[in-house]
């Protein structure tokens, strides 16, 4: 059992012009030291999963059906006080924009250190505590001058910078699950690199659990241990990392990976169409308007999870032992040696 289990979730919004099914009974879970990246289109559902756990979903949205669990206990029984005691020390995220997460006239100091755990220490040796790790937090994640830096406003900092910060706020609890949504979304490719690698290492150094979300999959290659793909609510791929980008079995993902831009090629692939209105569940398989091998089937019925292997499941047709046989598209050959490339364990 992982340390974070959610079963059958769905999350439905109202909205006037009806039910929006946003989640639609997923399954994931996340082991005890593993990266778990959630990928997919904007409107996937990734984000809305994410807040579902921290139970910070907005306003008309709420859970139907499923459970989460966090080291066995069910998440969603409990009350707010509760919650809110669960939130950050046990389960903290870092957002995609740490300009809008950040309190713009707070100096970054404080907002750390306000979440920094002084148990059994009160008063001023509480405060003066506080202070202390919260300067050790902004030097661990590499901002020189720490103690400077304490005192200063976000608005002086860059974007890597202010994302730095905002990592430093979310492990000053010393969660052992750390939801990333989207991280380094609005980051050039030099100080993206620098903030995984940050989180790599403060992966590896505090044992953390990590779901990932991005839609970047070159970042699932660089930093995850297994991924699950997501599209309109619902997992339609989940595995191994050298499964899922060695031996992809769904059409999404495939599109996923087409859609990445290649140095050297001409033409930008992009997937066709768009992720369907969720007001209106389409029926059969959701992706089938936008997949050139659906079948006469995917319009009919819903392609339940076929095993691949026991790691591997898939949401598609094509994985029936009945089904015609449709090879990798060539091109992805290309994609698929770059993602790895960096990887010596894909290797």
């Amino acid at each position: 059992m992982g340390i974070l289990e959610i079963s059958g979730l769905t999350v439905d919004f109202a909205t006037e012009g009806g039910k929006l099914s946003a989640v639609r009974g997923i399954d994931l879970s996340l082991g005890e030291g593993e990266v778990l990246a959630l990928v997919g289109e904007s409107g996937s559902g990734k984000s809305v999963s994410a807040k579902a756990i921290l139970g910070i979903l907005p306003p008309g949205a709420r859970v139907v059906a499923g459970e989460i669990r966090y080291r066995g206990r069910d998440i969603l029984s409990l009350g707010e006080s509760e919650l809110s005691r669960l939130r950050g020390r046990e389960i903290s995220i870092v957002p995609q924009d740490p300009y809008l997460s950040l309190d713009p006239i707070t100096r970054v100091g404080r907002q750390i250190a306000e979440s920094v755990r002084t148990e059994g220490v009160g008063g001023r040796a509480a405060a003066k505590m506080r202070k202390q790790r919260a300067v050790e937090l902004i030097r661990e994640v590499g901002i020189v001058d720490p103690e400077r830096a304490y005192f200063e406003y976000p608005f002086r900092f860059s974007g890597g910078m202010r994302q730095r910060i905002a990592i430093a706020a979310a492990i000053a609890p010393e969660p052992r699950v750390l939801i990333c949504d989207e991280p380094t979304t609005a980051l050039d490719v030099t100080i993206e690199a620098q903030i995984l690698d940050l989180l790599e290492r403060m992966k590896r150094e505090r044992g953390l659990s990590m779901l990932f979300i991005t839609h970047d999959l070159g970042v699932v290659a660089r930093i995850a241990d297994r991924v699950a793909v997501m599209y309109a609510g619902k997992i339609v791929e989940e595995g191994l990392i050298e499964e899922v980008f060695y031996d992809p079995r769904h059409p999404y993902t495939w599109a996923l990976m087409s859609s990445v831009p290649e140095v050297g090629e001409g033409e930008l692939r992009s997937i066709p169409g768009s992720v369907p209105d969720m007001r209106r569940v389409p029926r059969g398989d959701a992706f089938a308007e936008r997949n050139e091998w659906a079948m006469h089937i995917d319009r009919i019925l819903e392609p339940p999870m076929f095993y691949v292997s026991e790691t591997h499941r898939v949401a598609s047709w094509l994985c029936h032992p009945d089904a015609p046989r449709v090879d990798i598209p060539p091109h992805l050959k290309r994609r698929i040696e770059r993602y790895t490339a960096g990887r010596a364990d894909l290797v």
